[in-house]
């Protein structure tokens, strides 16, 4: 992965002559400025879905059943159709390009975020005033990028002409590009070999096996041990920050200041040490966190075993009323998709998994480690670490049973639906109840069962 950030953009904003007019639309903030810090992926779907330049002009209209059209503006040609075969390849080709952000020209057919102008057969409208009920008046590759890539930051250059709005891009851009560093875990770190006998009848036979890393790792808070955690090394920052998340320590992204390797030259294992900056905190209101707080080590099996309780759960978070409903055939393949990415199961056997779904079943994220607690709370802090939170429109589904911790993991991270392969604890059940939680049990082949909030799960 390169050190920069990786940013897709309308080619007409980087200067190239790519308008209808053979024209461009060149910012002198996003190449001068902006450009020296990042990797650009220049995109214009018009010259590359083949329309040329020059062109004839494009508009959006609205159809009579209420769908989008691409029309050309002269002969009223409908292109609809070859831009839309063009975007779905060019999308997911961009999905594989490890893209940190993307820049778009605004009201434009193909790129334009929101505001586009729509035409309808008795006038022109603008789409702005009615955007939250018609969101699928953007241009249709910017509507299908922002579909297919959900969590990536998108921006037009109208956003970037405002000194505030350049700051926010900028700093989630950065955020993603740091969170898909760790994200590259060699695989090796959570392996060792170990020797073994193996044993069929009478016979046996030594050889070299490969087993699932468990090493401590300690979170210190402004220098000071806070917890232990028995984990799988790698994606450590996100571990960290997901475990404060679950901890009630942080809220969200803005509590965070820093997560550091530990540097202290007199620690031992510092490669096992993370220290957390919490921002906005002074050092008063960190002494009662740690003294309010006893020093706690969490296994791999049970993580911290209900350190909160389910009154006090309640009493600290809003239920989660997402309406929506999903398939119960996109629940049963839930497990056979994230078995196909446990590369390091693979391998020893012996690593638990958890996999972030869009509720159209398509895997999002998936992490590793041999508590399956410690696999959620990776992948919630990505998210967090992404300013992604609250997860509101996504599905959870982890291998093994279900705790306390994992249902209240879910319900800090905003996830309405959690699904495992195997059973829930009563206490899961309980949580998931009270807090809003479809809660998913024994999801093997295309049978399951829902132990809570069965309506979000259509037959």
């Amino acid at each position: 992965m390169s050190d920069r950030p990786r940013i897709g953009i309308s080619a007409c904003l980087l200067g190239e002559p790519v308008r209808y007019d053979a024209g461009h639309k060149r910012d002198a903030w996003i190449v001068d400025v902006l450009g020296p810090t990042v990797e650009w992926v220049p995109v214009c779907p018009e010259v590359e879905a083949g329309f040329g330049t020059p062109r004839e002009t494009m508009r959006l209209v609205r159809t009579d059943g209420g769908g989008i059209a691409l029309m050309t503006t002269g002969d009223a040609r409908d292109v609809t159709e070859r831009m839309r075969r063009y975007t779905d390849r060019r999308v997911e080709a961009l999905a594989h390009a490890n893209l940190d952000g993307f820049v778009l020209k605004a009201d434009s057919p193909s790129c334009g975020v929101d505001g586009v102008q729509v035409e309808t057969a008795f006038s022109t409208v603008s789409a702005t005033s009615r955007f939250d009920t018609h969101p699928d008046a953007r241009g249709l590759f910017a509507e299908a990028l922002m579909t297919r890539l959900p969590h990536l930051p998108v921006a037009d250059e109208r956003r970037l002409a405002n000194p505030e709005g350049r700051r926010q891009f900028v700093d989630v851009v950065f955020a993603h590009h740091r969170a898909g560093k760790m994200r590259l875990m060699p695989i090796a770190e959570a392996l060792r070999s170990v020797s073994v006998v193996r044993v069929s009848g009478r016979d046996r036979a030594s050889e070299i096996d490969r087993a699932a890393t468990e090493e401590p790792l300690e979170v210190r808070l402004h220098g000071r041990p806070f917890a232990v955690i028995m984990r799988t090394p790698g994606a450590d920052r996100e571990l960290a920050a997901g475990f404060l998340l679950a901890e009630r320590v942080v809220a969200g992204a803005d509590d965070l200041g820093t997560i550091a390797q530990c540097t202290d030259p007199a620690a031992d294992h510092r490669e096992n040490i993370v220290n957390v900056t919490l921002a906005n905190r002074s050092a008063d209101a960190i002494d009662r966190l740690l003294a309010g707080r006893r020093q706690v080590t969490g296994n791999s099996s049970c993580g911290l075993c209900g350190r909160l309780t389910i009154e006090s759960l309640a009493s600290e978070t809003e239920p989660i009323r997402s309406a929506w409903t999903i398939a119960a055939s996109t629940v049963a393949m839930l497990p056979e998709r994230l078995r196909a990415r446990q590369a390091v199961f693979d391998e020893t056997g012996g690593l638990h998994a958890a996999g972030l779904f869009t509720r159209s079943g398509e895997l999002v994220d998936v992490a590793e480690d041999v508590g399956r607690h410690n696999a959620v709370d990776k992948i919630v802090g990505r998210m967090l670490l992404s300013e992604a939170l609250p997860l509101s429109n996504h599905l959870l589904c982890v291998s093994g049973r279900t705790s306390f911790e994992i249902v209240q993991k879910a319900v800090f991270a905003g996830i309405p639906l959690l699904a495992a392969v195997s059973a829930p604890s009563s206490l899961a059940i309980e949580l998931a109840e009270e807090c809003g939680v479809t809660l998913v049990g024994f999801v093997r082949g295309d049978s399951f069962n829902i132990y809570a909030h069965p309506q979000r799960i259509e037959a």
